[in-house]
């Protein structure tokens, strides 16, 4: 049984401070709408757990922070004995969680149910993987260069064939017995898992990818020209039948809502006049504006109902640092 909600006699600690703001746009005419922004401080959301509690490291500085769950209103409920953590992704029946220590290069797999932690290492310091099923998670390995294996929640790894990448692997994941590699020369190569690695379908100039949760389209940023990129919607398992989505001079942070019907990304764009944070329904195209910054480097994490999703940020100061988390609740 996955227990994680709060009950009496939980641990307890300081609430960070929670405040909620009026959203700053809202969109009558399509079916997506923002009907409101909290801002959790002193907590770095990484994730959340089924149930919809966030996990993530508290205080002003991520350095031996400690890993922890907490609820919306900022009280903790559960500790997971890791600290150091740079980044989270949840398994997606919320059972396991692939921890990333990137400074140390190194990954834990940690077991809720139990409180098992078992360490990966070395792991590559720019690539974080993803999960293939509840039971696998894809990542990649520094030794031997370039190569990308498949970890089971048991503990055992197995290597994944693949083409070899010689500019490195900068993003990868399987979807339907589907391989996507995107190197570092902005290729983007799609093969078969079940055995000979055949390539199905590859494509030139692709900055970042993201396939949709139920495998059937990909979202990809082509570089259309100097500091020019657009995002487009495919078929992720034939590529092709792109449809143009956005353009902006930088498009980063592409993300799915868990049941594929929206896409949430940044883009940077002053001279085209979109820049922000934006909503897109994946089936009209519309699109909300949900924060005018565009938080290029923060990753967008959904809930698990996909009616919110958070954007944390680590702000370095002179004197103290600040971690803060920025909900947004949509409707």
């Amino acid at each position: 049984m996955f227990l994680l909600a709060a009950a009496p006699g939980c641990e307890r600690s300081p609430s960070p401070s929670v405040t909620v703001v009026d959203p700053p746009a809202a969109e009558n005419s399509g079916d997506t709408v923002l009907a409101g922004i909290r801002h959790l401080d002193k907590f770095y959301a990484m994730g959340w757990s089924p149930l919809g509690e966030l996990i993530g490291i508290p205080g002003a500085s991520p350095v031996g922070a400690p890993l922890e769950f907490r609820n919306l209103t900022g009280d903790k409920i559960r500790d997971t004995g890791i600290k150091g953590a740079t980044g989270v992704q949840m398994s997606p029946d919320g059972k396991n969680a692939w921890v990333y220590h990137r400074y140390e290069g190194t990954a834990d797999l940690y077991q809720l149910e139990t409180g098992r932690v078992i360490r990966i290492g070395p792991q590559t310091r720019e690539f974080l993987g993803a999960w293939i099923d509840d039971k696998s998670y894809l990542a990649g390995l520094t030794e031997p260069n370039n190569r990308l294996v498949r970890f089971g929640t048991d503990g055992e790894m197995t290597p994944v064939e693949h083409e070899d990448v010689p500019s490195g692997i900068v993003r990868a994941s399987i979807k339907d017995g589907r391989l996507y590699v995107l190197s570092g020369d902005r290729e983007l190569t799609v093969t078969e898992t079940g055995g000979g690695s055949s390539r199905i379908w590859s494509r030139s100039g692709v900055a970042d990818f993201a396939v949709s949760p139920g495998g059937q389209r990909i979202a990809l940023v082509t570089v259309t020209g100097p500091d020019q990129n657009a995002l487009v919607l495919a078929d992720a398992a034939r590529g092709g039948s792109e449809k143009p989505a956005a353009r902006g001079r930088l498009l980063q942070q592409l993300s799915w809502s868990p049941d594929g019907s929206r896409l949430a990304f940044s883009v940077f764009s002053p001279d085209q006049g979109m820049t922000g944070l934006y909503v897109m329904n994946a089936a009209s195209g519309r699109m909300v504006p949900v924060s005018y910054k565009p938080n290029l480097k923060s990753i967008i994490e959904w809930s698990p109902s996909g009616t919110s999703f958070t954007v944390s940020e680590f702000l370095s100061g002179e004197i103290t640092d600040r971690l803060f988390t920025t909900l947004y609740q949509l409707k």
